[in-house]
């Protein structure tokens, strides 16, 4: 076993965190904790056994970090559980603002397209659903 084997793992773990908080369950909270762990770790590795290249990924994971410190604006929102989405998009439509049965449509198909777009059937369950659906007259 190496002497920075630790680091490395953790640094893996906090890789594959951060993925999923980027791609699944956004928390910029989150995103930046894990992207702090990833700088103190790469740079451990970097002062105990010269490493450039982990000087370049704890320079990178700075970028990152920075990133997601601008997309928070300034303001700290940590919850470990984020609010449900009940399967509408992000951004509503006037007519789906308008319609509580515009959204109750909208939110049941995207239910159910939804799996079909993680595997690869479909770009998006939400364009799918919107063309679909008609806004009442």
């Amino acid at each position: 076993m190496g002497e920075f084997d630790f680091e490395r793992g953790e640094i893996l773990t906090n890789l594959v965190l951060l993925e999923d908080h980027a791609e699944k369950f956004p928390c910029a909270y989150c995103m930046e904790k894990h992207a702090s762990k990833i700088i103190g770790y790469a740079e451990e590795i970097a002062l105990g056994e010269n490493d450039p290249e982990m000087k370049k990924l704890a320079e990178e994971a700075r970028k990152w970090r920075r990133t997601i410190q601008g997309a928070k604006s300034g303001h700290h929102e940590h919850s470990h559980n984020p609010k449900p989405r009940k399967y509408l998009p992000h951004g509503l439509t006037e007519c789906e603002k308008k319609y509580p049965s515009v959204r109750r449509k909208l939110s049941r198909c995207i239910e159910k397209l939804e799996p079909r777009e993680r595997l690869g059937e479909i770009k998006s369950a939400v364009a799918v659903c919107r063309a679909s659906i008609r806004c009442p007259p």
